[in-house]
């Protein structure tokens, strides 16, 4: 289905502009013939990938509207050995080799002093020095063109306005280290169309013998590079190519077209079949699938652990994970609390005065009494235990038989005492506190 998309979708056929090879009315033929015939054909190499490791200080580039980032790093190289670089360009990607040069992109005269048909986007343009491109020159034709600016630049070209606007220039030269750059803000002068006219061809003749001319530092003479469009940057002059910084700069290349244009028609359609495709997997896995039904949270069962009052502090205390000391000091609490409120106190004494006191009134027999004290001091011990635990040391634990066992004991003494205080005869107790290890939990 996905090739069938793509067999089917509408082709726009196009001549691409700029092109070396075209000789429709935007192509570039014509130049690459008149350069030809300038300085030989052997001299001449129009191309689509430019090799930094071929040239040397006496070749010449020539690019037109170039549609991928510049290697300003690779260029700066060669014109700082000797190499001469010629931009044309308007609105292309030529941006970041002027801006690395601090020139600015500027609009034209909105009412340029000659144009051509009186149309202002077809204004003409004039030599602005003495600069050797335009010492034959008279008028250029320029077509949208866009101006630059940089205040220690010569200027080379310039469209005259009228009154009230400042003059616009379309084209400057500077030397960067041994060799030159020149920029031009309009590719279109030198396209097949515009060639017709003798000013533009005066300074096409212009620019490319400038490209390879000598040099104060020497005979120049070599080859002349010119490239167009979407042409390849490979290599690096004098030394190895950084494959990151092409990656990277082929990735900004990349998302800037994606910015402007779009994704190309091929990826839109790719993306759009695999993102459906994605959709049905996913709803298919999901329909399919069976879930556990949730009970709503507000008619689950609370646990006890989570509840509060005396079911939930007893639960806590009997959770698995707690401390049987918490259920010993628990049953000590309540045993103490227990016999001071029989013997009519409004506090718990001391163990001594408590024991004390309960024979006394006869609450417990004397081996009551026995037991209630062997008792009492385990439940110390234990509350002893939990303050040395705190401050670092190790103890023993207590076990559930033993915490059985104890709890058993405390309700047998409280029954016993309980009967006491009602005038009865002290029931007999256990002669002693069942071990952790004679104690079998219930």
């Amino acid at each position: 289905m996905f090739f069938a998309l793509v067999l089917f979708v509408p082709r726009v056929v196009s001549a691409t502009p700029f092109d070396l090879t075209g000789s429709d009315w935007e192509g570039g033929t014509e130049l690459v013939r008149l350069a030809r015939a300038e300085l030989g054909a052997a001299r001449v190499v129009a191309t689509t990938q430019i090799d930094f490791a071929e040239l040397t200080p006496e070749d010449g580039l020539l690019v037109l509207y170039p549609e991928r980032s510049l290697d300003v790093e690779e260029l700066t190289k060669f014109m700082r050995a000797g190499g001469r670089v010629i931009l044309l360009d308007d609105f292309g990607r030529g941006e970041s080799l002027l801006t690395a040069f601090r020139m600015k992109r500027l609009p034209s005269p909105r009412r340029p002093a000659e144009s051509l048909r009186h149309n202002p986007q077809l204004a003409l343009a004039e030599p602005a020095s003495a600069h050797p491109v335009v010492a034959d020159v008279s008028r250029v034709v320029t077509n949208h063109p866009t101006g630059l600016g940089h205040p220690d630049l010569s200027p080379v070209l310039k469209i005259r306005a009228s009154a009230g606007e400042p003059d616009v220039t379309v084209a400057v030269a500077g030397a960067v280290g041994q060799g030159r750059l020149l920029a031009v803000g309009d590719p279109s002068i030198v396209m097949n169309s515009m060639l017709r006219y003798s000013g533009n061809k005066t300074f096409a003749r212009g620019l490319v013998r400038y490209a390879v001319d000598g040099d104060a530092w020497g005979k120049r003479g070599g080859r002349l590079f010119i490239a167009a469009g979407a042409f390849e940057q490979t290599g690096s002059y004098g030394g190895d190519r950084h494959a990151v910084s092409e990656w990277l700069r082929d990735l900004e290349d990349l998302f800037d077209q994606t910015r402007k244009e779009g994704l190309p028609s091929i990826l839109a359609w790719g993306a759009s079949i695999a993102l459906g495709l994605a959709l049905v997997v996913w709803v298919g896995s999901r329909a399919g699938r069976l879930h556990k039904p949730i009970v709503p949270r507000f008619v689950r069962r609370v646990p006890a652990v989570a509840q509060g009052g005396v079911a939930g502090h007893a639960a806590v205390i009997g959770a698995p994970q707690t401390t049987r000391v918490l259920a010993v000091l628990e049953l000590k609490s309540a045993l103490e609390e227990q016999l001071t409120t029989l013997l009519g106190l409004s506090k718990v004494p001391g163990h001594q005065d408590l024991l004390a006191q309960i024979g006394a009134r006869g609450l417990l027999d004397a081996e009551g009494v026995h037991t209630l004290r062997r008792l009492l001091l385990r439940m110390s011990n234990v509350e002893t235990m939990v303050v040395f635990q705190r401050s670092g040391g190790m103890v023993q634990s207590v076990r559930d038989n033993e915490v059985v066992s104890i709890a058993r004991t405390v309700k047998q003494l409280l029954d016993a005492a309980e009967a006491g205080a009602a005038g009865g005869r002290p029931r007999a107790v256990g002669s002693a506190v069942p071990s952790p290890e004679s104690a079998e939990p219930r």
